[in-house]
């Protein structure tokens, strides 16, 4: 039984090595059962899974010979065998557009490639991280078991992976695919802990991303217009942990929950709240726009004056390929690209190769939460502009509301807010989405007829302060997420509403308070209720008020806090009081002021993605001292 089952193992592999350290285990796992290898061999091939089978290979020489055979055998049951089972664990690679063979690029004359029936109408803006390896094997895969064959479609695809598919908006299509042509399917997430994880949590020590392993079953008589039966199940605890959860795993099994039903939903457990009826962010503030996304580090920096160094060094330099080495060309910028300005900003009249102004376009930006800097506004030198939200900040009282949307998040604010313009990774360093208050013309962002029906079960017409200083209220802070913990392993923020009269008033008032502090004094501003302008440090004489008890000396490398004392040093410098939960505050398991400190250490923290990122201050600026204690400040009253 298991020589012959052992026939019908098929297994492709690209790699020389790997392949023959996969058929020498495989006939020891035989002989460990007493089965003896096939006559012909175990049916084992050298070939590109995504290759063509229907595209005639490149000739190869005699010496070849063997691999040529290989390929044309595997392309042979590519093409015509039926398969009903596939199995296997992809590899991961980013930026890999144009790698997927005709699974991506489809064949003339055949309508759609096999990767667009993951493809969901309307998301293009987000489908840019399904151009990797591993989608296109997953497609790949599903190709082979459930549409190849018309006849035959009953059967199953498992793998372990990467888990950007089961929450991430770019694999709505996927997903939706997966929950029409399956019966059945079982989630098994292996790193709930999130991206990079502690190694000792890790399946695979080397893999930072999270992984999941997914079983997808099609039975039979399966229908389209009938979701999938999911079910998800979540493994915790150190690596040797989760191998024992794997072993004691059974499909029938208790530790199973149901996963949403909706055709697009995340594949994550539903709801056992109101979760799911309470509206989405968006329900509210319905236009979304992604934050700036300049693909190179060096035009941002948490000092004015080493941008502007930095924007002479480039402008000087005349040597063409240095230039292009010091800007970091990308796909859509490179140093003669010809773009036009940003409204609100600066006008140019070149190109970045022919620039010879040294003046610098320089503005404050919100580049991770809490952390004011300075970025080159220059259209020139951003990858992804986000031109509305430069149209939009100029928007009289604009706050820009920012939502970890494609991300779980269990710790932190669920969500955050700035009156600056916000960096694509703002929210904590992986992504997110800005939703701002008002459009660019000045209108509200809110949801048609919803001041009207808040107005009808509140009995008093909300202004769009209101709005967002309710939402603030309600889930811009860690309680938020504590609560709803679960529910958030499913990215997205809802807000809970309330027709109560009162708690709309306390929630508005809370919120207002969290918007103030959170935009530095410069939004929601009331001095009777104190919260002055620009300033969020607590009185004189107040027992909270952070002050600088020892100057910082030269440029620190390291930042510690002393428990016992309550004060936060910085090299040579000494901050307080500062209270262990302002010291330990985090974003989405991003550490506000370890993460503020890491930019302004002597080797600041970060990708380098050019010399120009070498070009840092050599003395710790008199303003970094107050801008720290603002941000402590700013965190002691959240």
């Amino acid at each position: 039984m298991v020589a012959g089952l052992a026939g019908r193992l098929i297994g492709f592999e690209l790699q020389m090595g790997p392949f023959a350290v996969a058929e020498l285990r495989a006939s020891d796992l035989l002989r460990s059962y007493g089965a003896t290898v096939p006559a012909g061999g175990l049916p084992l091939f050298v070939t590109n899974t995504l290759d063509d089978p229907a595209v005639e290979q490149t000739q190869l020489g005699n010496t070849y010979a063997p691999i040529a055979q290989s390929r044309r055998r595997a392309d042979r049951i590519k093409a015509r065998t039926p398969v009903t089972v596939v199995i296997g664990n992809p590899p991961y690679r980013e930026r890999a557009e144009g790698q997927g063979g005709w699974i991506e690029a489809g064949r003339q004359g055949e309508g759609r490639a096999p990767l667009d029936h993951f493809r969901a109408p309307g998301n293009g803006r987000y489908e840019n991280d399904m151009k990797n390896l591993y989608v296109y094997f997953w497609r790949w895969g599903t190709w082979k078991v459930f549409d190849a064959v018309p006849d035959d479609r009953a059967g199953v695809v498992c793998f372990i992976t990467t888990a950007g598919y089961l929450r991430g908006p770019a694999f709505r299509g996927m997903r939706e695919y997966l929950r029409r042509t399956c019966s059945a399917g079982w989630i098994i997430d292996a790193t709930p802990e999130g991206h990079q994880p502690d190694v000792s949590t890790r399946l695979f020590p080397g893999v930072q991303q999270p992984l999941a392993i997914g079983i997808f079953l099609r039975e039979p008589g399966t229908t389209p217009d009938q979701p999938a039966d999911l079910r998800y199940t979540a493994l915790g605890g150190r690596r040797t942990d989760k191998h024992s959860q794997l072993a004691g795993l059974y499909l029938e099994g208790a530790a199973w929950r149901g996963v949403r039903k909706a055709w697009q939903a995340p594949f994550t457990p539903a709801a056992e709240t109101s979760w799911d009826e309470f509206p989405a962010l968006d329900d509210v503030f319905p236009w979304t726009v992604p934050g700036v996304k300049p693909n190179r580090t060096w035009v941002y920096a948490p000092s004015k004056s080493v941008l502007v160094e930095r924007w002479r060094t480039l402008v000087a330099e005349t040597d063409l390929d240095r230039k292009r080495a010091l800007f970091k060309e990308s796909r859509d910028r490179k140093v003669d690209t010809v773009v036009d300005g940003l409204a609100g900003l600066v006008p140019h009249r070149t190109t970045i190769g022919r620039e010879t102004s040294t003046s610098t376009p320089v503005a404050r930006t919100a580049y991770r939460a809490f952390d004011r800097q300075w970025v080159v506004a220059d259209n020139r030198v951003f990858h992804g502009p986000s031109p509305g939200l430069w149209r939009a900040v100029t928007a009289e009282d604009q706050v820009f509301l920012v939502e970890q949307h494609a991300q779980a998040i269990n710790s932190g604010p669920a969500l955050t807010v700035t009156n600056l313009v916000p960096d694509m990774d703002y929210f904590n360093g992986r992504g997110g989405r800005v939703l701002p208050l008002f459009r660019a013309d000045g209108t509200p962002n809110l949801a048609p007829g919803l001041v009207a029906v808040l107005h009808e079960r509140l009995g008093e017409a909300p202004t769009p302060e209101d709005v967002a200083a309710y939402v603030l209220g309600i889930v811009a802070h860690p309680g938020f997420t504590q609560r709803f913990t679960d529910e958030l392993t499913t990215p997205g923020v809802r807000v809970p509403l309330t027709a109560d009269p009162t708690l709309w008033r306390r929630a508005v008032e809370l919120g207002r308070v969290v918007g103030w502090a959170s935009t530095y004094g410069e939004r929601f501003v009331d001095p009777a209720a104190n919260r002055p302008p620009g300033d969020v440090r607590f009185p004189v004489g107040d027992g909270r008020r952070v002050t600088s008890t020892h100057a910082v000396q030269g440029m620190p490398e390291t930042m510690g806090w002393s428990p016992e004392t309550g004060v936060l040093h910085v090299g040579t410098g000494e901050f307080g009081p500062v209270p262990e939960a302002v010291w330990r505050y985090d974003v989405g398991g991003m550490n506000v002021v370890a993460k503020w400190f890491g930019y302004r250490k002597t080797n600041p923290a970060g990708r380098r993605s050019s010399p120009l990122d070498d070009v840092h201050v050599t003395a710790w600026p008199s303003e970094w001292t107050s801008e720290l204690n603002d941000l402590l400040s700013v965190l002691r009253r959240l």
